[in-house]
């Protein structure tokens, strides 16, 4: 059993009855944290981590898809908590910009730029990584994706 975790403290106590630790994308620092304190735990499972990613031809459409997918989904709780309906996550997303999204949502329009965001994470100790493309037009992430970010990377399966 995988357990989830978005904490610290949550990763630690994951780490005492879980098979492995599965999280969000979050900063370095705190993946860090969540890491050694899922280990510390006695946690010895895989690390599992999803990471919001917006890909486009163009910066300014890659930062479109972003905000136009995913401004509604920033909220930390209690705030996410409470809204109630479709009107009440539109309306909190009023005040949203672009850079709040942008903490959440690796945008870019460089293959390049992808792989090596990708592989800083690996680095961490991720033993797999969901990319979650925040679009609408997954073909196009598919395609580019395959052909250009995942070559980069060493993700053949060790068998």
């Amino acid at each position: 059993m995988i357990g989830t975790a978005v904490s610290v403290e949550t990763a630690g106590w994951v780490g005492g009855w879980a098979d492995g630790l599965a999280t969000i994308e979050q900063p370095a620092d705190k993946l860090r944290q969540m890491i050694d304190a899922y280990r510390s735990a006695g946690g010895r499972g895989p690390l599992v981590l999803q990471v919001h990613l917006a890909y486009a031809p163009t910066r300014a459409e890659a930062e479109e898809i972003a905000f136009d997918q995913w401004r509604s989904n920033i909220f930390a709780p209690p705030v996410c908590w409470d809204l109630d309906s479709p009107e009440a996550f539109d309306a909190a997303s009023e005040v949203v910009r672009l850079e709040d999204v942008q903490k959440s949502v690796f945008v870019s329009e460089d293959p390049g730029a992808h792989a090596q965001h990708l592989a800083d994470l690996a680095d961490l100790g991720f033993d797999e990584i969901y990319l979650h493309h925040v679009g609408q037009t997954q073909d196009r992430f598919i395609d580019v994706f395959g052909r250009d970010v995942l070559p980069q990377l060493d993700v053949t399966a060790k068998v």
